[in-house]
């Protein structure tokens, strides 16, 4: 709860921002009472500084996946009871989770929808809300689903392969210069792009294994063809020593991904510490 997790002295906003970043989907639990209104009809989540207000619109911001679930017979909130900040969150296809025989039903459909989130397929929840009412938003959902993934294979994968394809051109196919130009460079854009990896989107070691495993192989199969188109040798390492360099160059790219991502996993947990972040 956040009594017991926001540290005191601690700007409730910087935390739920640092915490988002780290957070792959966000679970909107919607009781009857959720927008707040009190008796004079003044709405909770209308102040800019509430912090469920807050930590929805940093979410739709970051693009991050928002799942709303309704609880206790809650219905979705209509747009206008809600800031423009939201959008259309008030469309979202929302999941019901009621007590009683049906509970383990409706959580299992609520895993499952995460799970599909996770794996990067589209969010397709229950059909109707509590409400009995289809919400019809579910290509936003979609978007949502998808988009994070996608843009991080962009700037986190196929960037960094593209400049080390680049880089190995132009060292080996027009310069001709030593093959330690291109080691340094095999060490450094993958270095940089794993420390951008977790810095900038907050991505699991998970996702930064994966894609150090792919560009080195997949760079390193990129840059044996273009030196074949480019000598006329066979594409295949004829030689013991050939082989071992495709290894050598796969491995250091693998590696100096990974230690980005170590890196900067390491110096935000240093930052969190000296000003009292979890």
């Amino acid at each position: 709860m956040d009594v017991d997790n926001i540290p005191i002295g601690i700007d409730f906003r910087t935390h739920i921002h640092e915490t988002l970043l780290r957070t792959d989907v966000l679970i909107a639990v919607i009781g009857a009472n959720w927008i707040g209104a009190d008796a004079a009809g003044t709405a909770r989540i209308q102040e800019k500084t509430d912090p469920v207000r807050v930590e929805i619109e940093t979410a739709l911001e970051r693009k991050t996946p928002i799942i709303p679930v309704l609880v206790d017979g809650a219905k979705m909130p209509n747009s206008t009871e809600l800031p423009p900040e939201f959008g259309n969150f008030a469309f979202l296809n929302a999941a019901e989770v009621a007590t009683g025989r049906d509970f383990r039903n409706h959580m299992d459909r609520l895993i499952g929808a995460i799970d599909r989130i996770l794996a990067g397929d589209a969010y397709v929840p229950a059909p109707r809300s509590g409400s009995g009412r289809t919400q019809a938003a579910v290509a936003n959902a979609e978007e949502s689903a998808q988009k994070p993934w996608l843009v991080s294979v962009l700037r986190y994968f196929v960037v960094p392969l593209v400049l080390l394809l680049v880089a190995h051109h132009a060292v080996v196919n027009v310069l001709d210069l030593n093959t330690k130009y291109l080691q340094i460079a095999s060490a450094v854009v993958p270095f940089v792009f794993g420390f951008a990896l977790f810095w900038l989107s907050g991505r699991g070691a998970g996702r930064a294994f994966a894609f150090a495993i792919a560009l080195g192989i997949i760079a390193v199969v990129g840059m044996t063809i273009s030196e074949s188109l480019n000598s006329g040798d066979p594409i295949v390492p004829q030689t013991r020593g050939e082989w071992w360099d495709n290894i050598n160059f796969a491995v250091i790219i693998a590696l100096s991904f990974i230690a980005g991502n170590g890196v900067a996993r390491a110096l935000r947990a240093v930052r969190n510490r000296k000003f009292g972040k979890p």
